[in-house]
């Protein structure tokens, strides 16, 4: 436990207790040398026990008391706006996350990382408040504090690069606003748009900062592949070597500087970014690279990860064989000590070299046969160690091969990159901060729901407000869910953007969508409403829907403003 800690209670003891048998609930696959057999299994790929298969679910560590009582303190705005919530939550709230749910801690983290005006700007967008009428509205103004807000402009042609120069010299807590060029449209819709924009521009493969699938393809197809880097197993720093070039070191580190900027800036604005990082990366963030091992690994590259594992079982055979090996001689030595001399010991290491056996071969190939030499897969041109490339991997250095790499594929060959990340995180607020959460609660806490996540019929119904003319019975709102409902993702994340500016929902999805989807009617004077397209304020994720006479019409001219009236905000 911290040495910081200050809270003095009974209770102490116990909770010291669960928190080992919390950690041994999420780590106990690293007690095993050997964890080929923990596999299950999902719909997509074998995952190794370490992606999270934990031993009893982590719900059975929550504390329902003592989650009430934070969530009284840190629900009350008067605590908020003066400051004073008590040592005990912070300190146990951090130390001990297993007791509280996810959204408790997340109400910590506003609390503590962020300032009281912002801490009660994000209490009030999270309160029942924000589901209620128009009426109520001027009642929860009457509360709401007042955050500076600065508006930029930017061309949506070169969006990274004016985005990366406003945050340079970013030295100030207000709020950010976009608008484009030549565009009316300015607030919320633009500014989350801006946010998923840049996610997309800083995932070019031509800016050189990612792992790729593609990476182990001939420089003859490298020329087909796409603009955007193409990863199963989510983003992760691509490695550098030791003698890299200073250039490209430098001109790395500006973008991964600038990612820190970003992402923290967009989880202070509680604005949403749309980047796919793997969990490692998430680790990285939480200050746990001293504990990534091979198991890290499958969320990097699932390939070398299946590979290396077979690697390392030779590796337990072949130390297998070597005790069963030296138990014999040891009993041949003291059944006939003349055959005990230095010859026994070499043919003994003869034997387990000599790769004849099936178990100590990759895929029926001999160790030597691979021709592996010191070098990171991939990229070949990192050595792993000094003459690297002269040394060849056999089976007496086979383990040494593997420590390597996982090491430098996962710690060394990215801890620059990791180290301007941080710097450019901490400018914006602490990063510490965010170790209330675990790796994998990271993904909701920046990048929000997936457009798979809570829609259905029942949370339409639930979270969409109707007004001016249409009502959660109106036939054009009956035919907009079933039609939301039959979208694909791709066709949902297309509807969120042009809806809402991002193509991401918030934590809880529809419900917590702030403000509420709202959906009215279209008014068209004296005119066929079949000839008119929706239109949105996305500042508001405010629908103008038509009175369309049928489904199908409603489906063809949704789908016509939803790809033709994407990344524009004009008046409507």
């Amino acid at each position: 436990m911290p040495t910081t800690l200050t809270v003095n209670d009974s209770s102490l003891n116990a909770i010291f207790l669960l928190r080992i048998l919390n950690g041994l609930n999420l780590y106990w696959y690293d007690l095993y040398h050997d964890t080929s057999t923990m596999v299950i299994m999902n719909n997509n790929n074998n995952i190794n026990a370490s992606s999270y298969l934990t031993l009893i679910p982590k719900t059975e560590f929550l504390s329902i008391k003592l989650s009430s009582k934070v969530n009284r303190q840190l629900q009350d705005p008067l605590v908020i706006m003066t400051g004073n919530v008590p040592a005990w939550v912070t300190e146990i709230g951090y130390t001990c996350p297993f007791l509280f749910p996810f959204e408790t801690r997340q109400m910590l983290f506003y609390v503590t990382a962020f300032d009281r005006d912002r801490a009660m700007q994000r209490l009030l967008d999270s309160s029942d408040m924000m589901n209620q009428q128009h009426n109520d509205q001027n009642e929860r103004s009457s509360v709401a504090p007042r955050i500076e807000r600065k508006k930029v402009q930017l061309s949506r042609a070169n969006i990274l690069a004016e985005t990366e120069k406003i945050f340079a010299s970013w030295n100030n807590k207000a709020y950010l606003e976009v608008q484009y060029e030549d565009e009316v449209g300015f607030g919320l819709g633009p500014t989350l748009e801006c946010y998923s924009m840049v996610s997309k521009e800083l995932q070019k493969n031509n800016l050189e900062l990612w792992r790729s699938d593609k990476m182990f393809e001939s420089s003859h197809d490298a020329s087909s592949s796409s603009t955007y880097v193409d990863t199963t197993d989510g983003l992760y720093p691509a490695p550098f070597g030791r003698n890299a070039k200073s250039t490209s070191i430098t001109k790395v580190r500006q973008k991964f500087k600038f990612l820190g900027k970003f992402m923290a800036k967009a989880l202070m604005d509680s604005r949403m970014i749309d980047m796919p990082f793997s969990i490692v990366f998430y680790k990285w963030m939480l200050a746990q690279e001293d504990s990534l091992n091979i198991e890290d690994l499958i969320h990097v590259d699932t390939n070398l990860y299946q590979q290396f594992k077979k690697l390392e079982n030779i590796v337990h055979q072949r130390d297998k064989l070597q005790q069963m090996s030296k138990g014999k001689k040891r009993l041949k030595s003291k059944d006939d000590p003349i055959h005990n001399n230095n010859n026994t010991s070499s043919n003994f290491i003869d034997t387990v070299v000599n790769d004849n056996d099936d178990s100590l071969k990759l895929d029926g190939c001999s160790i030597d046969d691979l021709g592996l030499c010191f070098t990171l897969p991939g990229f070949n041109h990192i050595e792993l160690k000094k003459g690297g490339r002269d040394c060849s991997v056999n089976l007496s250095n086979l383990d040494q091969y593997i420590n390597l790499v996982v090491y430098w594929t996962l710690v060394e060959g990215v801890r620059r990159q990791f180290e301007s990340f941080r710097d450019g995180f901490n400018s914006i607020f602490p990063i510490h901060h965010l170790k209330c959460f675990y790796p994998d609660e990271l993904h909701q806490v920046f990048c929000g729901s997936g457009a798979t996540d809570l829609w259905d019929l029942k949370v339409l119904l639930e979270s969409t407000r109707c007004d001016h003319g249409y009502n959660l019975n109106s036939r054009a709102v009956k035919w907009l869910f079933e039609i939301m409902i039959d979208f694909d993702i791709d066709e949902r994340r297309a509807f969120l953007q042009f809806v809402t500016g991002s193509p991401r929902l918030p934590v809880g999805g529809f419900r917590t969508l702030h403000p509420p989807l709202t959906v009215v009617r279209k008014t068209v004077e004296n005119e066929n409403p079949d000839n008119f397209l929706p239109s949105v304020m996305t500042c508001v994720n405010y629908l103008k829907l038509p009175d369309y006479t049928s489904k199908d019409i409603m489906k063809t001219k949704l789908s016509t403003a939803i790809h033709d009236g994407q990344f524009a905000f004009l008046l409507s």
